[in-house]
C-alpha cells in the first residue's frame, strides 16, 4: 500500500471513511514501534494492578512484583504485540549522517539523565501530594481516600502514581524514578514525527520538527524529573500516533494501542480530557473493531477503563459530588467562569511561554502589567484563580514547575509561520486562484478540532502555571501551521537553522542552570558571589539554588529527631512543606494527618506519640494556638526548627511534639 500524500490527507476529517483491511491490516510495527507499544502497556498493567490489587488489599512489593508481568502479558497476548527487538536506532543512524538536529536531542537526553543520577527528584507537586498518597497507599496495602487536611491527596488523578508504585515498593527508594520520564522523553521524536506526519506536514518538515519539539522547555526539563506532564503528554501523543497508524492499516493492534493511550492520558493529567474531541473525531470509525471483535473488545475495553482517570472520577463523584475533585480541592475558590477563564488563560499562556529563560525583571513585570487592567476585574480574578494566574506573573526564572514550551521553540514557531506567511505571497501571483487548497481545508478542520479543547480547558482553568498544563497540547498546536507547503523550503534555509540551533541552544542552557538540577557548582559559586557582592539579585539567585538543593529532603532534620520506634507520626501543616520525608525510609513508617477535631484519646488510639508541625497558619486552621494546643494535649517540644520551603516565602518554625503515654 503506497502511503498517502500530504494533501490526501484531509480525508482525516470523513469520521466515516473506510478502513484497509486485508495484508495491510497486519502490517508490523517497526521495532521502535513495538518497543513504544511494549511500554504503553507496561503502564496500563502498572495502573490495572493498581486498582485490582486494592480490592484485595495487596498492594505489596509481591503482588506488584506478580501481577503487573500478568497484566502485561495479558495485554500483550489479546492485542497481537509481537515481542520487541533489538534493532540500530535511528537516531543513531542520523548522527552518523552528521545531523545536527539529532544530535543535539540526544545531548539533551544525555543532560536530563546527568541530572538524574545527580539529584533527587524534588518535583514540589510530587514532594507535597502524589509520592506521600503513594507511600500511604503502600503502607496501607491499597488505595484509600485519605483522612487529610488538604483533599489534593485523594482527588487527583493517580495513573502516574501506579506507574511508580512498583520502583518505590521493589527498591524502597524515589531515586529510579526520573527513569519513567526519560524513557517517555526518548519516544518524543519518533511519536512527533507520526503526529505531525498524519497531520499533513510534509515529511522534510516532520523530521526537522520532531527533533525540535522534545527541547521544549516543559519536555527537557521534566526528562530528568518526575514531573507528569511529560509522561501525560507522550501518552497523548501515542494515541493519536497509533490512531492514524489504524486510519491507515485498519490494524487491531494499533486500535487497542490507541485506545490504551488515550485512558493513560486522562489517568495521568485529567487535563486531556478535553483532547478526547478530535481524538474521537478523526478516529470515530474506531467502533468498527469493536463489531468485527466483540469478546476481545470487551475485555480490553474494561482493561482500559481502568488504566484512565475513570476510577478516579467515580471516587471523586461518590466522596465530593465532584467528578472532576476541584470543589473538594479549592472550597475558599468560585469555580471559573468560561468566558473569564478563556480570556485570563489567552494572555496567561502566551506570555507565560515568551518570558525570557532567565528574567531579572519578573518582578517590574509583576508589579506594572497588573495595573493595565481595571481594579474591579482582577479583584473578580482573585475569586477563582490562582495567585499568580489572577495577575498574569512571571518568575525570574524558568524550571519545571512553570515552563510551558518556552521562548526559543515558540519564537521559532512564530517565525516560521510568518516566514511562510511571506513565502507564500511571494510564490503565488495577485492573479491566482486563492480558493482553499486541500492542506488548507486540512489545516482549519484540525484548528476547529484541537482549538476548541484548548479552549475547553482554558474554560475551566484557574491554575498559575497554564503554560505548563497544556503541554499535552503543544504538539497538535504547533503542527497545524506546519501544514503549510512553504515550511518545506523554510526548513533548508540557513537562517531558519541558525535560528533552530539558538532555540535548541537556549533548552541546553537551561538544563544546566536550572535550579532543580543544577548541572554546575551553582551552591558554590552564588554564594561567594553574594558575600562579595550582595546585590539582590545575587542574594535571591544564591537563596534560590540553596532552597532548591534541600526541597527533597527539607524536614529530614524533623525526621531525624523522632525516635527509632515512631512508627505512625502525626502531621499538622497548612503551608508549603512536603511530608514526604517523614516517610523514609520507605514502608516503615506511617504519616496521619492531624485533622482539627481529632483529640487526644484519637491521636493515640492510631498509635500516634509524636507530632510533626508547622505554626505557620496553624491557628486559622486549628482554631487555638500551637501553644495552646500543645497544652491541651500536655504534649511537649522535641526539637524545634526554622525551615525555609519556597524561595518566595520566609523562613517558618516547626515542631516535633511528643505526645504523652496512653493511660
Amino acid at each position: 500500500m503506497t502511503e498517502p500524500k500530504a494533501t490526501d490527507l484531509s480525508a482525516i476529517a470523513l469520521a466515516t471513511a473506510e478502513t484497509p483491511s486485508g495484508a495491510a491490516a497486519t502490517a508490523p510495527l517497526p521495532p521502535a514501534g513495538v518497543w513504544l507499544a511494549h511500554w504503553i502497556l507496561l503502564a496500563a498493567s502498572c495502573n490495572i494492578a493498581g486498582w485490582g490489587l486494592s480490592l484485595i488489599r495487596s498492594v505489596t512489593p509481591v503482588g506488584l512484583f506478580i501481577s503487573i508481568p500478568l497484566v502485561w502479558a495479558l495485554l500483550a497476548l489479546l492485542v497481537r504485540l509481537p515481542l520487541p527487538r533489538f534493532a540500530l536506532p535511528s537516531i543513531v543512524r542520523n548522527i552518523r549522517q552528521r545531523r545536527w538536529l539529532p544530535l543535539s536531542f540526544l545531548l539533551i537526553a544525555l543532560l536530563a539523565l546527568l541530572g538524574g543520577l545527580l539529584h533527587p527528584p524534588n518535583n514540589y507537586d510530587a514532594l507535597n501530594y502524589r509520592m506521600p498518597r503513594l507511600a500511604y497507599w503502600l503502607m496501607e496495602r491499597r488505595w484509600e481516600w485519605i483522612p487529610a487536611n488538604f483533599d489534593i491527596l485523594n482527588t487527583r488523578s493517580a495513573g502516574f502514581e501506579w506507574l511508580m508504585a512498583p520502583v518505590i515498593a521493589l527498591s524502597r527508594s524515589d531515586s529510579p524514578l526520573f527513569l519513567i520520564n526519560l524513557i517517555c522523553f526518548l519516544f518524543l521524536p519518533g511519536l512527533a514525527f507520526g503526529i505531525f506526519h498524519g497531520m499533513g506536514v510534509a515529511g522534510r518538515v516532520a523530521r526537522a520538527w520532531m527533533w525540535l519539539l522534545p527541547s521544549g522547555y516543559c519536555f527537557a526539563l521534566q526528562a530528568g524529573s518526575i514531573g507528569n506532564d511529560l509522561p501525560a503528554a507522550m501518552f497523548a501523543m501515542a494515541a493519536f500516533d497509533f490512531g492514524f497508524r489504524w486510519r491507515k492499516s485498519g490494524s487491531f493492534t494499533c486500535f487497542a494501542l490507541a485506545v490504551f493511550s488515550a485512558g493513560l492520558m486522562t489517568a495521568i493529567k485529567p487535563t486531556t480530557l478535553p483532547l478526547m474531541l478530535p481524538f474521537t473525531v478523526l478516529f470515530i470509525g474506531m467502533w468498527k473493531p469493536l463489531v468485527a471483535r466483540p469478546a476481545r473488545s470487551m475485555i480490553l475495553a474494561g482493561l482500559a477503563a481502568l488504566a484512565s482517570f475513570l476510577p478516579s472520577a467515580i471516587i471523586n463523584h461518590r466522596q465530593c459530588g465532584d467528578w472532576t475533585g476541584a470543589a473538594a480541592e479549592n472550597p475558599s475558590w468560585g469555580p471559573v467562569e468560561p468566558l473569564q477563564g478563556i480570556v485570563v488563560n489567552l494572555i496567561n499562556a502566551p506570555i507565560q511561554n515568551l518570558a525570557p529563560p532567565v528574567f531579572p525583571l519578573a518582578g517590574l513585570w509583576n508589579r506594572w502589567f497588573p495595573s493595565l487592567f481595571p481594579e474591579s476585574f482582577m479583584a473578580s480574578l482573585a475569586k477563582s484563580f490562582e495567585g499568580s494566574a489572577a495577575r498574569f506573573g512571571l518568575s525570574d526564572i524558568q524550571g519545571e514547575e512553570w515552563a510551558g514550551i518556552g521562548l526559543g521553540i515558540t519564537a521559532l514557531w512564530l517565525g516560521s509561520i510568518i516566514s511562510a506567511i511571506i513565502i507564500r505571497k511571494r510564490q503565488t501571483p495577485r492573479s491566482a486562484d486563492t480558493s482553499p487548497s486541500a492542506r488548507g481545508r486540512q489545516a482549519v478542520i484540525l484548528a476547529l478540532l484541537f482549538g476548541t479543547a484548548l479552549l475547553a480547558y482554558f474554560a475551566k482553568t484557574g491554575m498559575n502555571t497554564v503554560a505548563r498544563h497544556i503541554a499535552p497540547y503543544y504538539p497538535f498546536l504547533l503542527a497545524i501551521p506546519l501544514i503549510a507547503p512553504a515550511h518545506s523550503a523554510l526548513v533548508r534555509s540557513k537562517l531558519w537553522n541558525l535560528a533552530a540551533m539558538a532555540a535548541v541552544a537556549s533548552t541546553m542552557v537551561m538544563m544546566v542552570i536550572t535550579p532543580s538540577r543544577p548541572l554546575w557548582p551553582a551552591n558554590t559559586v552564588l554564594p561567594a558571589l553574594a558575600a562579595s557582592h550582595p546585590t539582590p539579585a545575587l542574594v535571591r539567585a544564591a537563596d534560590g539554588y540553596h532552597t532548591y538543593s534541600q526541597r527533597a529532603d527539607v524536614l529530614g532534620i524533623l525526621r531525624d529527631a523522632l525516635p527509632p520506634d515512631a512508627r505512625t507520626v502525626g502531621w499538622v501543616s497548612f503551608a508549603a512543606g512536603p511530608e514526604l520525608p517523614l516517610w523514609k525510609p520507605y514502608l516503615q513508617r506511617k504519616v496521619r494527618h492531624v485533622r482539627p477535631g481529632d483529640s487526644l484519646e484519637t491521636l493515640l488510639k492510631q498509635g500516634i506519640r509524636h507530632v510533626v508541625l508547622n505554626t505557620k497558619y496553624f491557628e486559622d486552621n486549628m482554631g487555638h494556638t500551637p501553644e495552646q494546643w500543645l497544652d491541651r494535649n500536655h504534649a511537649t517540644i522535641l526539637k524545634r526548627e526554622s525551615i525555609r520551603v519556597v524561595v518566595k516565602e520566609p523562613a517558618s518554625e516547626w515542631w516535633v511534639v511528643e505526645l504523652p503515654a496512653a493511660r
